[in-house]
């Protein structure tokens, strides 16, 4: 019982510190899962006492919208023969040139394609967001500077984890399939109040979102609304971030994600060969910690899975403070789910956190074995 407490007062020293504005987080091992919540969704207009941070909270999963939305819809489309991981870009994608056109399919996965981290395609594309048919040609324009920009580095050399890679990846597989605006419902633990987009531009939201910037150039607070600017310049559903969810439906996702890499249940139309192989050492890059579209803990100490993740451990991270970490050999998954961005992204104070919640995780789920 003192382990389930100390989680629940190092979440609420968290949120008293200024870590994020609300908090939640899971431990699941085995399906026997443990929740915690912190914080409020708090400053509601006109000053109305702020709902508390529940189990009904929905957040905004930023990149974590890419192991759980693009990595599962690109292992269907390659388990049913539409795409091909070692086939170069430039099959899937025809109008792509030079080294990003040679580059196998699965560098885009693995962060190795050699493209930029990020651009900031949204300043010059703001004015195109009031109309489907304007986040659309927004898209469109961003796409063609992805295809047209130089390459920092030639595919293979290294490793940069990169927002523009699953762009294509988005572009490649709606190629291949159907644009992910309709096709997002169909995906594993997607669906309305469960893992969920909120395509722009569409009604204000009903449900309990937790907020998140009080974004300077939009001129709000965000709440129930992308808070990736690039996300939100094209409609607010893109292959990189745009994924909302409570803290259930994630580690649900998360937990079928697991189930699949041990070998237990397939995802939905995903051949269990390429799960099963996301650890696998022919995809890393020798000086990264990248896989199959997921991350994996930074060798000798400062992870933000913190001290006891084993060595055969999965996550990955979401720019507004969320995060996802499983152990493989141990059958266990955290997340951990927050609004740190709010009211400015320039707040720091959630990193600490992570891995001491973690460790935290791991005092509860040794004490909380199921027998």
């Amino acid at each position: 019982m003192r382990e389930r407490y100390a989680i629940d007062d190092r979440l609420r020293s968290a949120v008293a510190e200024g870590a994020a504005p609300a908090l939640a987080f899971a431990v699941d091992q085995g399906g026997h899962r443990q929740t915690w919540f912190a914080g409020d969704l708090g400053p509601m207009p006109g000053g109305a006492p702020a709902p508390p941070c529940d189990a009904q909270t929905r957040f905004d999963l930023a990149s974590l919208t890419k192991p759980l939305t693009t990595v599962p819809w690109v292992l269907r489309l390659v388990s049913e023969g539409r795409l091909d991981l070692l086939a170069p870009l430039g099959d899937a994608l025809p109008g792509l040139e030079g080294p990003l056109a040679r580059c196998p399919l699965w560098r885009l996965l693995t962060h190795t394609s050699g493209l930029a981290a990020h651009r900031p395609f949204f300043q010059g594309l703001a004015g195109t967001v009031g109309t489907a048919e304007g986040a659309a040609r927004a898209k469109a324009a961003v796409r063609r500077m992805i295809a047209g920009a130089p390459l920092p580095s030639a595919p293979g050399a290294e490793e940069r984890y990169s927002d523009l890679g699953f762009l294509l990846l988005e572009w490649a597989a709606e190629r291949a399939d159907a644009p992910l605006a309709a096709r997002w419902p169909d995906l594993p633990g997607h669906g309305t109040g469960r893992l969920h987009f909120r395509p722009r531009p569409g009604p204000p939201p009903t449900a309990p979102y937790a907020p998140t910037e009080r974004c300077p150039w939009r001129g709000t607070l965000l709440r129930g609304e992308v808070h990736d600017d690039n996300a939100w310049v094209i409609g607010g559903v893109a292959g990189h971030a745009g994924l909302f969810g409570t803290l259930d439906a994630t580690v649900d996702a998360a937990r079928a994600w697991l189930d699949a890499v041990r070998g237990d249940v397939a995802l939905p139309g995903v051949d269990l060969a390429y799960t099963t192989s996301v650890l696998a050492p022919k995809w890393g890059h020798p000086q990264g910690t990248f896989q199959l579209g997921w991350d994996t803990p930074t060798p000798g100490g400062g992870s933000t899975a913190g001290t006891q993740f084993g060595r055969r451990a999965l996550g990955h991270l979401g720019f507004t403070g969320t995060s996802i970490w499983m152990d493989v050999d141990a059958n266990v998954v955290m997340v951990l789910l927050s609004n740190r961005v709010s009211p400015t992204r320039e707040n720091q104070r959630h990193r600490p956190l992570r891995p001491a919640l973690h460790d935290l995780g791991w005092a509860w789920a040794r004490a909380n074995r199921p027998a």
